[in-house]
């Protein structure tokens, strides 16, 4: 089957949300905060879209494609990627989320992941040349085929030849600390994340390229 790289389309953006949450459906991330599957989904789908949406342009999209399907996709920002006004945000229909579940559970989601990247978004800030992974999916149906890794190697790859020195990001799951260990990744913080009595680890990693 035909494996091809390359920039996110414009187009692909509802597809590439739907793919996200595929991938996130059992992800302690969202199921602490969403218990119930049938909500979890429409909220995770409709936050995942506007934010593709809203930031499509500040941040750098990619892509992997198996025989013209989308099968992994990554949101890379850039040093100079500054995050989209509120009024971007409106325009691309965010109010729109808080129709899918609780208001005030969305709102803690919401602070909660902003929390979570911060270590990420300080270190950043400690020399040039730093890109942040903000999103990094792999369709569930070709997990464990190598596609994953072989994305892994093209986005470095693209961080590189776009003057990239460093990549940093974070992720809520021991499985994927031991895969991207593999690929040289360190741990540079680890913290805990409690909400309605449930707790989740927060490991965020860091690799010179």
């Amino acid at each position: 089957m035909a494996l091809e790289f390359g920039k996110m389309k414009h187009g692909e953006i509802r597809d590439a949300a739907l793919l996200a949450t595929r991938a996130f459906d059992d992800y302690e991330y969202f199921t602490n905060w969403f218990p119930d599957k049938e909500e979890r989904n429409r909220i995770q789908f409709a936050l995942i879209w506007r934010e593709y949406k809203t930031n499509f342009g500040p941040a750098k999209y990619l892509a992997a494609r198996q025989d013209g399907k989308l099968v992994a996709v990554a949101q890379l920002n850039p040093p100079s990627y500054r995050k989209p006004s509120d009024f971007r945000y409106l325009l691309h229909g965010w109010p729109k989320v808080y129709r899918e579940g609780d208001r005030a559970t969305i709102d803690k989601w919401i602070a909660m992941d902003a929390a979570a990247g911060k270590p990420c978004h300080e270190y950043q800030k400690t020399g040039p040349g730093i890109w942040y992974a903000s999103s990094l999916t792999v369709d569930p149906s070709v997990q464990g085929t190598g596609i994953g890794s072989r994305f892994v190697e093209y986005w470095e790859e693209y961080v590189r030849e776009h003057g990239g020195k460093e990549i940093v990001f974070f992720t809520n799951s021991e499985k994927n600390i031991a895969f991207y260990k593999k690929r040289g990744y360190e741990v540079f913080d680890e913290r805990t994340i409690e909400h309605a009595g449930k707790t989740m680890g927060s490991w965020s990693v860091k690799k010179k390229l």
